[in-house]
């Protein structure tokens, strides 16, 4: 081989390099933006609270119609 293959091999994996490194910055962001999210349990009892007045209301306004 000779020195600018050599040097050409060098540019192949600088850029390499430089695509992998973006990427893991790209990974962390996305970890980050994870790692801010409400937990599950939280989401979960957001969800059954909202079902639930839902529910009832859905219920009250059909008793109201039946009464009224």
């Amino acid at each position: 081989m000779t020195a600018t293959d050599d040097e050409r091999q060098c540019g192949v994996h600088t850029e390499a390099i430089r695509n992998l490194k973006a990427s893991d910055i790209k990974q962390w962001d996305a970890i980050e933006k994870l790692q801010n999210r409400l937990p599950i349990w939280a989401t979960t009892v957001i969800s059954v609270l909202t079902f639930f007045t839902g529910c009832t209301l859905t219920y009250a306004v059909m008793l109201a119609r039946i009464r009224g």
